[in-house]
C-alpha cells in the first residue's frame, strides 16, 4: 500500500508541538490541553483524510499492543464496581465510612479513589498514544525525518535557554514564571530539558551515521567525527547547564551509545589509541574542574553534587507505605500527591506541597500496583525483544532505529529512578517515537550495501 505524505507532516507538527507545548506539567495545565486537543485532531484528520485515513493498517501489531498495554490501566481503573468489590479493594477502610455518613457507601464506584485523576492522566497519553501509532505506519525513510525534529527540538531548548539565561526575570521567554539560573528551554522541570539534549545528541549521532551512508556527507572518519564533536559540544554543554546532577550522570553513557553508532569509522583500538582517548579524557576533565572553579554559574552546578540532603529518601519511604498498603490495586493513576499527603510523616512534612514520588517506580506502584507493574513489565519485553530483533537480524538501518530507541528508553528508565521523566508530556512523545523506532517493520534507511550492513 502506497503512502502519502500527509501522515509525515501531522507527526512532525505532534512532535514538535509536544516538544514547545508538553513542559509545563500540572502547575501550567493550560498548554498542556492545547497539545491534547491537537493530538486529537491530528488523529482525527489521519483517519479521515482521504491521503490517510487507510494508513491505520500499516501500524504494525506490537504498536497497537503497546499502545493498548499503557492505556489500559487508567481505563481499567474508571471502570465502575459494585460495593461488594470496591469495598474490598485495599485501603478504602476510611473512604467506606466517609461515605457511609452520607449513606453514599452502596454506590457503585471506580477501582481509582480519584477518577477525575485518572481521567486527566488517560486524557495525557493522548499525545505519546497518537505519535505511537502514526510514527510506526510511516516507511522507513519518513521515520528517518522525525529525527531530524528531535534534533531540532534540541537546538530550539538551547537558544530559548541561553536567552533565559542572560535575560531578567521579568523577561518574557522566562517562561512558567521560572528564572533560576538554569538551563531549561521550553519545559518547567530542568531535569526534562537535560533529557530532552539527551535525545537531541543521541538523534545527532544517528543521523550523522544515516547521513554518512547514504552519502549526503563524506563518508570519512574526519567529517563524521568533526559533526559528532560539534553535536557533543553543543548539547553537552546544555545538559551541564541545565544543572541536573542525573542528566549530567547519564551524558557519558548517552556519548557511549552514540559513539557505539559510529564504530565503524573508529580507528582500531591499540595500546597507542587507548593511550590518547585515557588522555584526552584526563584533558576534558582538567579543564572542566578549572571552568567549575572559576565560573560562578558553574560552580553552582559543581555544588549540587556536593549536596548531602536529599529529601527523596523520605519521599520514596512514605511512598513505599503507601504502595504496600493499597497493593496489589494502587489508588488510580495520577492519585500519588492526595494519598502520600494523607499518610506522610509528621516529621517529614514541608511547608511546600510534593508533587511527584520523583521515583517513577514507586509512583506506578502507588498509582496502579500490580497491574501497573504488569503491563509496563510487557510493554518493556515487547520493546526489548523487537529491538534485540532488529539489532541482531535486520539490515543496518533497522539497527540505527533500534540502537536509538532502545538507548534512549533506557537512559529514561535510569532516569526514572530519581525523577518522573514519563510524566513530561514532552518526554512521553519522544519516548513513543522510540518505541515506534524500535516497533516499525521497515528500515530508517532505504537502500544501502553491503559494506553500510558490516560497520
Amino acid at each position: 500500500m502506497r503512502q502519502s505524505r500527509q501522515g509525515l507532516v501531522l507527526a512532525l507538527i505532534l512532535l514538535v508541538s509536544a516538544i514547545v507545548l508538553g513542559g509545563g506539567g500540572s502547575p501550567a495545565p493550560g498548554p498542556e490541553l492545547a497539545l491534547e486537543w491537537l493530538a486529537l485532531l491530528i488523529g482525527a484528520a489521519w483517519l479521515c483524510l482521504p491521503a490517510t485515513r487507510n494508513d491505520w493498517r500499516l501500524v504494525p501489531r506490537g504498536a497497537w499492543l503497546v499502545a493498548g498495554l499503557i492505556a489500559a490501566v487508567p481505563l481499567l481503573q474508571l471502570i465502575p464496581l459494585p460495593p461488594a468489590l470496591w469495598q474490598r479493594l485495599p485501603g478504602r477502610e476510611v473512604m467506606v465510612e466517609a461515605l457511609t455518613l452520607i449513606g453514599q457507601d452502596q454506590t457503585w464506584r471506580p477501582w481509582s479513589m480519584l477518577p477525575e485523576r485518572t481521567l486527566a492522566s488517560l486524557l495525557s497519553l493522548i499525545p505519546p498514544l497518537v505519535l505511537l501509532v502514526l510514527a510506526a505506519s510511516l516507511p522507513a525513510r519518513r521515520r528517518a525525518i522525525l529525527l531530524v525534529a528531535v534534533v531540532a527540538g534540541g537546538l530550539a531548548t538551547l537558544l530559548l535557554g541561553a536567552l533565559q539565561l542572560s535575560s531578567g526575570p521579568d523577561s518574557p521567554v522566562q517562561l512558567y514564571g521560572i528564572s533560576l539560573a538554569r538551563l531549561r528551554g521550553f519545559q518547567a522541570n530542568f531535569n526534562s530539558t537535560a533529557d530532552i539534549l539527551l535525545a537531541a545528541l543521541l538523534a545527532a549521532y544517528a543521523l550523522i551515521r544515516l547521513a554518512a551512508l547514504r552519502r549526503l556527507i563524506p563518508d570519512a572518519a574526519i567529517p563524521v567525527f568533526a559533526l559528532a564533536a560539534l553535536a557533543t559540544g553543543l548539547f553537552g554543554f546544555g545538559v551541564v547547564f541545565t544543572a541536573s546532577r542525573t542528566g549530567i550522570a547519564l551524558l557519558p553513557l548517552a556519548v557511549l551509545a552514540g559513539l557505539w553508532l559510529l564504530r565503524g569509522w573508529l580507528p582500531p583500538i591499540t595500546r597507542k589509541t587507548l593511550a590518547i582517548a585515557l588522555a584526552v579524557l584526563v584533558g576534558i576533565g582538567l579543564i572542566g574542574a578549572t571552568l567549575v572553579r572559576s565560573n560562578p554559574n558553574l560552580a553552582v552546578i559543581g555544588d549540587r553534587f556536593l549536596v548531602t540532603k536529599d529529601l527523596r529518601s523520605q519521599l520514596w519511604q512514605d511512598g513505599l507505605y503507601v504502595a504496600r498498603k493499597h497493593y496489589p490495586v494502587g489508588v488510580g493513576m495520577g492519585g500519588f500527591v492526595p494519598a502520600l499527603v494523607a499518610e506522610e510523616r509528621l516529621e517529614v512534612v514541608r511547608p511546600s506541597m510534593p508533587n511527584r514520588a520523583h521515583n517513577e517506580y514507586v509512583e506506578l506502584g502507588v498509582e496502579a500496583g500490580f497491574i501497573g507493574y504488569a503491563a509496563w513489565g510487557l510493554v518493556i519485553l515487547l520493546l526489548a525483544r523487537a529491538g534485540l530483533a532488529a539489532m541482531r537480524g535486520g539490515g543496518n538501518s533497522d539497527r540505527v532505529g533500534a540502537w536509538f530507541g532502545l538507548s534512549l528508553l533506557v537512559l529514561l528508565l535510569l532516569h526514572s529512578m530519581v525523577d518522573y521523566p514519563f510524566r513530561s508530556m514532552s518526554l512521553a512523545v519522544i519516548g513513543a517515537l522510540c518505541a515506534a523506532l524500535v516497533l516499525g517493520r521497515n528500515s530508517l534507511l532505504a537502500g544501502g550495501s553491503m559494506n553500510e550492513d558490516e560497520r
